[in-house]
Formats: structure tokens, C-alpha cells, sequence
């Protein structure tokens, strides 16, 4: 699982990030290559851990892992710097059809558009220290510890999948592919749970449960004045 969100990763941002003298895209702020570098440490050291697991190596794997836990709170901080600074990074007229964006949006305006992109990645922020600092509490546990830390890192990566999506055939932002990839990813986790215990355990379901309310509030929220009026706010 870490290395298939890893491989998403590098798949959503290599033109803009990983590979940026090959495909020339259009500049970006520093604090942005401080973003990229700081969660794609992530997802490479989710991965390592997996790994040092597998070989057998658990004390590496505690050493490193109390790097891991103070490092998500940097993780956070850098996602949601990226999420507010994205709203004034392309000054765009907020009150205008988001089409004007040319990432194939249709039927709401460029504020709705940055509304549910920004209330997403706050919510998907929060998700993820949660899922993190309850992984840190329950780390002597390790069948529910290394399914939060998983679903700690489906949490963030719908950025990548948001690049992936406007890939020609991908349906664009507003079609099913971001939906159906997170979706999937949480119920690859589930299944291998039932397959290999025969039962749900109940950080699980609560977690799935946690995911399905916030992730569609969040959308209610960006619909909303309230959610509208940071957009205005960040502009």
C-alpha cells in the first residue's frame, strides 16, 4: 500500500515537481518545492517503514518512527501553507466560471472551485494528524497502528490524484477518478482486514466512518458563506 500511494505521487507531480526541466511548467513560489519536499519525504519514509517491517528490523523501524512522528506535524503545516497560499498564487477573478482556469471546470465559479479544493485539504490535513497521533498512541498495537499509518497517507494524497485526473481521459477534477481512487484505497484496507482476520476491528470502521463524514462535510462547508468567505478572505 505505501508503495502504490508513492507511485501516485510521483505519477501527479512529476511534471510539475519531480521533473520540472523536462516539461518546463510555469513557475512556482519556493514555499512550494518546501511543500513537495516535505511530503514526498513522507511518503518515502511511510514506505521505508513498511519495509523495515517486513525485513524483521522493528527497532530500526521505532527508531525512525519517532523521526516519522515529529515530522507529520511539519507535513501538516506544509500542506495546509500550500492549500491558503494557492488561492492568491493564481489571482484570478474569483466571481468568474472556473473555466477560465483550462483545467476543464464547468458550472461553478473560480471561488466554489478554490472553496472545495482549500476545505478538502483542510479537512484532509486534519485527518491526517489524527490518524497519525492515534497510529503514535496505539503503536503497541501493531495491527491498528499500520492501518492508521496507512490511512494517514490516503488522506493526502488526493493532490496528487487532482494532477492525475486532468491527464487527458481522466475525466478532470469533477469527474470520478479522484473519488474512486481514495475510495478504493480505504477499501483495499478493509478487505485485506476482513481476508486476513475475518473481522473488521473497530479503529477501522470508525476510521472509514470518520473519513465519510468529513470528507463530504467538507464540501458542504465550501458550498457554504462560511466556507466562500475564507476563499474572499485568502484572496
Amino acid at each position: 500500500m505505501p508503495a502504490i500511494i508513492l507511485f501516485i505521487v510521483f505519477a501527479g507531480f512529476t511534471r510539475t515537481l519531480f521533473a520540472r526541466p523536462v516539461f518546463n511548467p510555469a513557475p512556482i513560489p519556493p514555499y512550494l518545492y518546501v511543500h513537495g519536499i516535505m511530503l514526498t519525504t513522507w511518503f518515502v519514509w511511510a514506505l521505508v517503514q513498511s519495509l523495515l517491517i517486513s525485513a524483521g528490523k522493528v527497532a530500526n523501524h521505532r527508531k525512525l518512527g519517532t523521526i516519522g512522528a515529529f515530522f507529520a506535524a511539519a507535513v501538516v503545516i506544509a500542506a495546509l501553507m500550500a492549500s491558503f497560499g494557492s488561492v492568491s498564487r493564481r489571482p484570478f477573478d474569483l466571481d468568474a466560471p472556473a473555466s477560465i482556469m483550462g483545467t476543464g471546470l464547468s458550472g461553478i465559479t473560480v471561488a466554489q472551485f478554490r472553496s472545495s479544493v482549500v476545505w478538502g485539504n483542510i479537512v484532509n490535513a486534519a485527518s491526517f494528524a489524527l490518524f497519525v497521533a492515534c497510529a503514535v498512541i496505539l503503536r503497541k498495537r501493531p495491527q491498528v497502528h499500520k492501518r492508521l499509518m496507512i490511512l494517514a497517507s490516503i488522506s493526502i494524497v488526493e493532490p496528487a490524484l487532482a494532477r492525475i485526473s486532468r491527464w487527458p481521459m481522466m475525466g478532470g477534477e469533477q469527474g470520478p477518478l479522484i473519488p474512486t481512487v481514495v475510495w478504493s484505497l480505504i477499501a483495499a484496507v478493509a478487505i485485506h482486514e476482513l481476508v486476513t482476520r475475518k473481522r473488521l476491528a473497530m479503529s477501522t470502521v470508525l476510521s472509514i466512518v470518520w473519513l465519510f463524514i468529513v470528507r463530504n462535510g467538507a464540501q458542504y462547508i465550501a458550498d457554504s458563506k462560511l466556507g466562500l468567505s475564507l476563499i474572499y478572505a485568502l484572496r
